[in-house]
């Protein structure tokens, strides 16, 4: 039996050689020609009105009621609602008594070999069958979703020269984060005044010093690591028990400092990798009291920290007020001796010297010029050879 979509676009092409109206986009009606009388279902081709029927329409009105608008759509609709099952079965005998197997094969061989068959036929032979398959996305489309592949990229792909470039799109997003930050320095910062608290020195019971990384919002591996420090002396113990915490943190403890640093970042959050330091801790500190072994017997290895002399200003450099009185005696000496050299004019004046020389060295450049302009002025040749042995000689 036929299907109902070919024999949807039998009729609609049927009724598309029929009218002749030049082709539109097909998000655009199609304006057609409604008959003046409904018509029972047929397959044979339709014929124009007869001229007294024209002639009526132009009396009623210059057919302007007999013209309204049909989306093809809407058309295929209204014709698969009204098919039915006898008028299916019409179209296969049709079919098979012209020598084919389905209606469409008969329909696409009947209107090539038509005479009239124009190329606005066949484009709306392929929009019905784009519409009747669907749009395929482009897939190597900026806008193809995998999850919603119906989605239709054509409208988002074109490009009318009526967007800016890449560049000036990150520049604009550059600017956008700007204005952000900028709104929320100017509204949203103002209200943390309200949260501030009055800095408070740790009291002696606060020994230890935590330090945490953030980066502002934005997720990082290493924002999960946290740190601390803590003095051994702080941590209220006896010498001994002191001494021992200081050999059982081994290469944490800095004697430069006095302070024992340790770090963790094992766990996937802060507040874990903060509760393992403060077991950390408290297992030290518990070793450290334990009197079945003090460890006195055990040195103190410094051996991890390696300590780099730094050099110091020699104490003999400074000045003292007694070198300063030497310094300006010796200073005052040596200008009484150089005013009385001027009056003897035995004092050198190396700036006199200095321009001496540069008036000298250039007298002696001016005279080599002069003599190279009297031996470009004089001819080359045996005349002038002879004239110039006639000036020696007298």
């Amino acid at each position: 039996m036929a299907s109902a979509s070919g024999a949807g676009r039998l009729c609609m092409l049927a009724c598309r050689r029929a009218l002749r109206v030049p082709r539109m986009p097909r998000t655009q009606p199609i304006a057609w020609q409604a008959p003046p009388t409904g018509r029972a279902f047929t397959t044979s081709p339709r014929r124009p009105a007869d001229e007294k029927a024209a002639g009526r329409e132009g009396e009623d009105g210059d057919g302007e009621e007999a013209y309204r608008t049909l989306d093809l759509k809407l058309m295929n609709k209204a014709f698969l609602d009204s098919v039915t099952p006898e008028n299916l079965r019409q179209l296969d005998e049709l079919a098979k008594n012209n020598g084919y197997t389905t209606v469409d094969e008969y329909l696409e061989a009947t209107l090539r070999e038509t005479s009239g068959w124009a190329s606005e036929d066949r484009a709306l032979e392929e929009d019905l069958f784009r519409d009747d398959a669907g749009e395929r996305p482009n897939k190597s489309s900026f806008w193809f979703d995998e999850d919603d592949p119906e989605t239709n990229t054509e409208e988002h792909d074109e490009f009318d020269e009526d967007d800016i470039t890449s560049m000036a799109h990150g520049k604009l997003d550059e600017i956008r984060d700007m204005r952000h930050y900028a709104r929320l320095a100017i509204w949203e910062m103002p209200l943390l005044a309200k949260f501030a608290k009055p800095f408070a020195p740790p009291t002696e019971t606060q020994v230890l010093r935590w330090r945490y990384t953030t980066y502002m919002g934005e997720s990082h591996p290493a924002e999960k690591k946290v740190v601390v420090q803590f003095a051994p002396d702080d941590l209220q113990l006896t010498p001994v028990e002191t001494e021992k915490l200081k050999k059982l943190a081994g290469p944490r403890y800095n004697p430069e400092t006095e302070l024992v640093k340790m770090s963790c970042e094992s766990f996937e959050h802060r507040a874990q990798n903060k509760q393992y330091l403060v077991n950390l801790v408290n297992d030290l500190i518990g070793a450290a009291r334990d009197p079945k072994d003090t460890f006195e017997d055990v040195p103190l290895d410094l051996r991890h920290h390696k300590t780099e002399p730094k050099p110091r200003f020699p104490k003999e450099w400074r000045l003292t007020d007694e070198r300063r009185r030497e310094l300006a005696e010796y200073r005052q000496r040596a200008a009484i001796a150089d005013a009385k050299r001027a009056e003897d004019g035995l004092l050198v004046d190396g700036q006199r010297l200095i321009d001496n020389f540069l008036i000298q060295k250039l007298a002696e450049e001016q005279e080599k010029e002069k003599v190279a302009e009297l031996a470009a002025a004089v001819p080359r040749g045996g005349k002038a050879t002879s004239g110039a042995a006639r000036v020696k000689r007298y």
